[in-house]
């Protein structure tokens, strides 16, 4: 699903560890594994969640291997050990692996441009001749295309796409939106090339590549990336709780088998797990080396990663921060089914569970309870050392900056627009004001002042950059900011703001002349130079609603041609009816006798052309 909706998730989780009381932390934790299951299936059944699987392991044993609740509500299906859960995002992890091995055999280098491997891929980079798109930077999503858009989420088709016809599908999404390998924006579309580079290079579909080359020697007898389930009782339903009961959502399947479509079991994940966990190596099957593996859990081409800050995104396997400890692995959310993959290697420890209903709170919930479990007996690590601040670094990144790596098309600008910073030093401390909405505390943990962590981190997660023109940038995990001045940080939020009042403005202005205009107590000359600018308000309105309701139908796995128009109507509708304002109050400015209602529709005007150009900045840049 699309990776707003996993980093919220994993946000609020972070929260949740970073601010529970430790006592209460102490109180919850399972004593064992039994009554870790038992606290599992008592919140299922308050939260309404009807299934799940669950594996636990570290280096010698699977610790536990487990079906919770039902795989079919109809039919009262228990979930066992080989039930297949969708696995979503969770897929990118062994397609990078499946790379790796294709890199092992030969057949690929990391650093092939993708041009020279797939010629007949079209994309854009306009800085192709000095940093071209390559195997590794769509690994790691530092290529700069743009993720897909919720509307290709599901292909609700009655046609099979090729690994080719989806990345022609998906081509106006891959264009590099700044210098390839400078910065991370997670995008499937990514993945879905990579599926179709390793079907060119194997001469194998990747569903059968990755049977006999990854899964096979993984241990995984039940996994696979077959885009749709085979109706029988092998693969679990997915669920939403609706009201009064369960809602069965359909195994929808997604455009590309390189992104989200893996299916899989309880006892497929703890297998891997301990693959993980052993360095790629188990009596069952060996899979390249420790050097690989290792390769594989650090990010590379990004300049956060050149920096040394490690703790990132790497080859389909990103980091999270659990009670202080950092895990490695992935998340994935489709409709129906949320699942996570997790380890850490010098611990020796790795759990991963599936649900099949789709709730984020139980997901948080178990996500928690879990780790807190396996690190039960695991020493808390100190937090990082503070240095004080190195005035002379630091005084060069004082000021504004404004997020500059959004992974969605459409809503690039509001997401950049609502993560401006301000950073000013407070004695021993980084000041840092998210505008509009909160503030945070950071604190050196080097010496030279180059790395930075939140006062509530135990470690560093935020670095000091230059750019390739050497200009002052951050870095906080994957986010990128880009140093701005005062004048760029305040003019865009004030004039979006001011030109979202004006047009919410227009609808009443819009209700008003409508009654006068019925009451016969306006001039019908002007009628549409008064209602245009509401007919303008009303078309983004509706573009906002659908917007609402995105999520929901991804959940769902709903069909979205209705909302795929309503969506352009919605666009073209506020485009056109702006121009159509602007047009009009030009060739009847002079017939307006009111200077009042002469700025007042200009201003509206410029309004609703600011949030077009907005929305064209972000799909063009």
């Amino acid at each position: 699903m699309t990776r707003f909706f996993l980093s919220a998730i994993w946000l609020l989780i972070l929260i949740a560890f970073a601010y529970a009381p430790a006592q209460a932390r102490h109180d919850t934790t399972p004593k064992n594994i039994e009554e870790l299951k038992k606290m599992l299936t008592a919140e299922m059944d308050k939260q309404h969640v009807l299934g799940m699987m669950l594996t636990m392991v570290n280096k010698d044993s699977v610790l536990c291997i487990t079906g919770l609740g039902f795989s079919d509500f109809e039919k009262k299906l228990p979930v066992n050990e080989n039930v297949l859960f969708r696995g979503s995002s969770i897929t990118k992890m062994f397609v990078a692996a499946a790379v790796l091995n294709l890199v092992k055999e030969g057949k690929l280098r990391l650093d092939s441009r993708l041009k020279d491997i797939a010629p007949n891929i079209r994309f854009k980079n306009n800085w192709e001749a000095t940093s071209p798109i390559t195997i590794d930077k769509l690994l790691e999503h530092t290529t700069g295309f743009s993720d897909k858009s919720p509307f290709e989420e599901y292909n609700f088709s009655s046609h099979s796409y090729t690994s080719f016809e989806t990345v022609e599908l998906f081509e106006k999404f891959m264009s590099s939106k700044w210098i390839p390998g400078q910065r991370h924006a997670y995008s499937s579309v990514n993945y879905a090339i990579l599926d179709y580079v390793i079907e060119h290079v194997s001469g194998k579909s990747t569903k059968d590549y990755l049977k006999t080359e990854v899964f096979a020697k993984f241990g995984m007898p039940d996994a696979n990336l077959n885009l749709t389930g085979d109706g029988t009782a092998r693969y679990s339903k997915g669920y939403v709780w609706k009201g009064n009961g369960f809602s069965l959502v359909p195994h929808q399947p997604a455009f590309s088998s390189g992104y989200s479509s893996l299916n899989v079991s309880a006892v497929d994940l703890a297998h891997a797990l301990k693959m993980y966990l052993n360095g790629w190596e188990q009596p069952y099957g060996k899979f390249l080396d420790k050097k690989n593996l290792a390769n594989s859990e650090v990010p590379h081409t990004y300049l956060s990663a050149k920096a040394g800050l490690k703790n990132t995104y790497a080859y389909g396997n990103e980091s999270n921060e659990l009670e202080g400890i950092t895990f490695r692995g992935h998340r994935g959310a489709i409709g129906g089914f949320l699942s996570v993959f997790l380890y850490n290697r010098a611990l020796v420890l790795g759990y991963a569970f599936a649900l099949n209903t789709h709730n984020e709170d139980f997901y948080r919930f178990a996500d928690r309870l879990i780790s807190q479990y396996l690190l039960r007996d695991t020493v808390k690590p100190v937090p990082a050392k503070v240095y004080p601040l190195n005035q002379q670094t630091i005084e060069p990144f004082l000021g504004y900056y404004r997020y500059a790596n959004p992974s969605q098309l459409y809503s690039g600008f509001f997401e950049s627009l609502t993560n401006t910073i301000q950073i000013k030093q407070t004695d021993h401390f980084l000041d840092v004001s998210i505008i509009g909405r909160g503030q945070m505390k950071w604190q050196a943990t080097d010496e030279n002042a180059r790395f930075y962590k939140n006062i509530n981190a135990t470690n560093p997660h935020i670095s000091f950059l230059r750019d390739s023109a050497g200009n002052p940038a951050i870095s906080d995990g994957t986010m990128y900011f880009e140093k701005i001045s005062a004048l760029q940080a305040w003019v865009p939020i004030i004039l979006f703001v001011a030109s979202a009042m004006l047009l919410t403005s227009a609808l009443i202005f819009g209700l008003v002349n409508s009654i006068l205009l019925i009451l016969k107590k306006s001039s019908r000359k002007q009628w549409l130079l008064r209602l245009a600018p509401a007919f303008a308000a009303l078309s983004l309105l509706l573009s906002l609603y659908v917007l609402s309701q995105l999520f929901g139908y991804m959940r769902e796995a709903l069909p979205m041609d209705g909302l795929h128009r309503a969506w352009m109507i919605g666009n073209y509708g506020f485009v056109i009816f702006t121009m159509i304002s602007c047009v009009i109050l030009v060739l009847q400015w002079r017939n307006i006798r009111s200077v009042l209602l002469k700025v007042y529709l200009a201003f509206t005007c410029v309004g609703g052309i600011y949030i077009i150009a907005l929305q064209l900045v972000s799909s063009v840049i």
